[in-house]
């Protein structure tokens, strides 16, 4: 008896596990080393980047052929500019898009700014954000809106801001990508 309790609980949850999306990651470092000769010391400084991709697996259900999905972008950097062996962590981007363009969100030390990323190559700050006291909420102030923004269930982040045109308020949400 104890046998087959314990092969029906291997079985739910062996099937439990195997029911989770598949996920492609793809991870790329990059190290760029700077020498520098002081005339007695030569010191080097390097600046490691670790760009990560993330999107989900899925197929046609008709013919199994793999379907497109919204690939997540993160790029961490990391800076040595010292003797020791180690990397400090410096930054790290994540990509969203809105209407159409492409907005690459870098943390600083009170909250992080937006860059609108028209090219995928150059990127110029397109508003800045500081984290309120409601831990939740960010002030956003940008060149075409300034207001609340925060983070939904989804990742994506929606500012809220007064349309002097209409006089209303309205919405702009940053999809994740």
């Amino acid at each position: 008896m104890k046998n087959l309790s314990f092969i029906t609980v291997l079985l739910i949850s062996g099937t439990l596990l195997a029911q989770e999306n598949p996920k492609e990651v793809k991870q790329e470092t990059e190290v760029t080393t700077v020498k520098t000769n002081h005339g007695n010391k030569i010191s080097a400084k390097s600046v490691k980047v670790v760009t990560k991709e993330t999107s989900d697996i899925t197929l046609d259900k008709s013919n199994q052929d793999r379907v497109n999905s919204e690939t997540k972008v993160e790029k961490e950097v990391y800076v040595d500019n010292d003797d020791n062996t180690g990397y400090k962590f410096l930054t790290k981007e994540t990509y969203y898009i809105s209407d159409g363009g492409n907005y690459a969100f870098s943390p600083n030390d009170q909250g992080f700014g937006i860059n609108y990323n028209p090219d995928n190559s150059t990127s110029v700050e397109s508003a800045k954000s500081w984290a309120s006291s409601n831990e939740d909420y960010y002030i956003v102030e940008g060149e075409t809106h300034s207001g609340i923004g925060h983070f939904n269930t989804n990742g994506d982040f929606v500012v809220e801001y007064y349309n002097k045109d209409t006089q209303q308020v309205d919405v702009k949400i940053y999809q994740k990508n």
